[in-house]
């Protein structure tokens, strides 16, 4: 396989300034995406479950197991 030359990148004041510009719409746009977030209902948000929630919807009912000391 023939191996070409390396390319070389020069970093530029304008892509530096570019680079920024992003930065700052990106974190911009983070918080109005966090600030919808909260603002959502948690129902309708898909948040974590709880085991009971979990079991509920699937129809598990585990037995529950005696606390204490047994007398065998």
């Amino acid at each position: 396989m023939i191996r070409r030359p390396l390319t070389e990148i020069t970093l530029k004041l304008d892509d530096i300034q570019e680079y920024e510009a992003y930065r700052r719409d990106q974190a911009i746009n983070s918080s109005v995406t966090n600030e919808m977030q909260e603002d959502t209902p948690k129902s309708l948000a898909g948040g974590t479950k709880t085991t009971e929630e979990i079991h509920n919807r699937i129809g598990y009912a585990p037995k529950k197991k005696p606390s204490g000391p047994s007398t065998v």
